[in-house]
This record gives structure tokens, sequence and C-alpha cells, in this order.
């Protein structure tokens, strides 16, 4: 099923992210203010986890078509495919995870604080909280109808459309079916977690401190929307990406599968029936939202929130 390379990556890129936080913290100490400290930490974070992201998802694929003695060759490449969005969300969120937990504390003899209750969901802008829920959905939709309807003689990883009263046949693939479907499901239950974690260190962080009671509501505020931000941001593009490459293979799997069924219909004076004359459109159309879900995912990665925070503590929430 190749799950396995999702659940080596997990440990991978908890030592590799713990790290590059432990690298983080050795440059985060100075004299600098806690409010830059932080601003620094973030970028620093941010910028790892692309990184680390980037080469966690090239490392996935090409250990999914490596030679394996008990896994099949077929489907190696679409499982690699799968890989790239999966393994770059992990990666990324794991990292963004890390980064918080090694988020600078507040430092002096004196400190305090403004008791606030947050809740796990408070940071983050509805618009993202609704993107991500409604992916989510989508993308169990998808890989449950796929199972239901999937060639099960062929591996689990095409689809059948049936015409001419089921004289004839037209199959294709690759399909969300069970072969892409479990991992598929997997990884998106790896992201659901780890963004979880994440947003619980965000939300439960210590507070950062400043000259002025007032001004640690705002710059506090801020930086927590932007920590939520990042957390969600990648997840979501990662989820998006792969709920639209599944919607979008499945659409042409289908389209051609009924079009192939249809045509040999044809060619034996048979009628071609309701499900191969509509199939094909149906399927074309799955492609098409497909592909605009999987620019909108890339969108989403680089969409930046601005957030309004006084002058003397100028917070880069586009980090």
């Amino acid at each position: 099923m190749y799950i396995s390379p999702l659940l080596v990556l997990l440990l991978l890129v908890g030592l590799v992210a713990g790290g590059a936080a432990l690298l983080m913290r050795q440059f985060a100490h100075g004299e600098d203010s806690t409010v830059q400290r932080a601003q620094r930490h973030a970028r620093r974070t941010s910028a790892t986890a692309v990184v680390v992201g980037l080469l966690a998802a090239v490392a996935a694929a090409v250990a999914v078509l490596l030679p394996a003695p008990l896994a099949p060759a077929a489907g190696r490449p679409g499982v690699a495919a799968m890989m790239l969005p999966l393994a770059f969300g992990v990666a990324h969120t794991g990292v963004i995870l890390v980064g918080e937990l090694t988020w600078p504390r507040p430092g002096g003899m004196v400190r305090r604080a403004r008791l606030a209750h947050r809740g796990l969901l408070q940071a983050l802008p509805a618009w993202l909280l609704r993107t991500t829920i409604g992916t989510l959905i989508t993308g169990i939709v998808v890989i449950a109808v796929g199972a239901v309807t999937d060639d099960r003689y062929d591996a689990n990883r095409s689809i059948t459309v049936y015409a001419g009263n089921g004289l004839v046949e037209g199959a294709a693939s690759p399909y969300v079916g069970s072969f892409y479907g479990m991992p598929a499901l997997v990884g998106l239950g790896c992201l659901l977690a780890l963004s979880t974690a994440a947003l619980w260190v965000v939300a439960n962080r210590p507070a950062i401190v400043t000259d002025d009671v007032d001004v640690d509501v705002d710059v506090e505020n801020a930086l927590r929307r932007a920590s939520a931000q990042r957390v969600l941001r990648g997840a979501t593009a990662a989820a998006m990406i792969l709920v639209a490459g599944l919607v979008t293979v499945s659409g042409l799997a289908i389209r051609s599968a009924a079009t192939t069924a249809a045509q040999a219909a044809r060619l034996k004076d048979l009628p071609v029936g309701a499900a191969a004359s509509v199939l094909p459109w149906v399927g074309g159309a799955l492609a098409l939202l497909g592909m605009v879900g999987g620019v909108a995912g890339v969108g989403v990665f680089f969409v930046r929130t601005r957030v309004p925070v006084p002058a003397a503590e100028l917070v880069d929430a586009e980090r």
C-alpha cells in the first residue's frame, strides 16, 4: 500500500526539524527585544520549513520509485506523484510545529501576562478554516466513492464502465480506488494530526512582553495569527493539491473508460446506455474542477493576510 514511506518520513521530519530548531535557537539569543527575536525566529522557521518540505517531497517520491521485492511495480508513478504534496505538507507542518515549540520565551526577572482564553482555532482566518474543512471532506468523499467503484480485478486502481446492456466495457486507470486511496487517507490523517498539534502549541505558548501592556495584546495577537496561518497554509495547500490530483486523474479515467465503452457499443450496433453517454461529460467536468482546485491549492500557500499592529512593534505577518 506504500504507507510505510509516510511513517518513515514522520520520523525523519522529527529528527531533521529538531536539529534545525536547535540551530535556530543558537542564533536566537542576543540583545534584541522579544518581539524582534520572535520575528526572526518566525522567518527562520518558515524558510526552514519550505526547504525541508521540498527535500522531503523529492526523497519520498524517489523512495517509492525504488525497486521493492514485495511491492508491485505497477502504480508506483501514481503513488510517487501523491507523495510529492503529502511529503511536503507533512515535513513543512512538522518543522513549523518544532518552530512553535522552540518559540522565544519572555526574559527578565519580572514578567507579566494578561490572562486570556485562546481557543485552538481562534487565531485562524475564517476563509482558511473553511477551505481546510472543505478539502478534508472532499478528500474523504472522493476516496470513499473511489473505493466503492474501483475495479477489484485490477488491483483496485482502475474503473470499468459497461455499455450495450453489459455486453461491452471500457476500463481506464489510474483511478482513485483503494490502491491509491488508502495512502492518501493516511497522508491526510498525518497532516490533520500535525496541524492540530501545531495549532495547540500556538494557542498555548507563552505571550511576549513589551514595555506597554496595551501593545502586548496587539502584538501578541498579530504574532499568534501569523503563526496559525503559517501552520495551516502549508497543510491545506498540500491537501488541496493531493485531493485535486485525485479528482483530476479519476475524472480523466472515468471519461476514458466511458468513451471506450460507448465506442465499442456503437461498433457492435448495441445501445450505448445512459451511463456511457453521461459519464464522459461527468469525467471531463471532474478533471476540470480538479485542475482548478490544484491551482487554488498553490495559491493558498502564497496568500498572506496582513495584520494591523502598532508601528512601534511592527510585526512581519507575511512570514
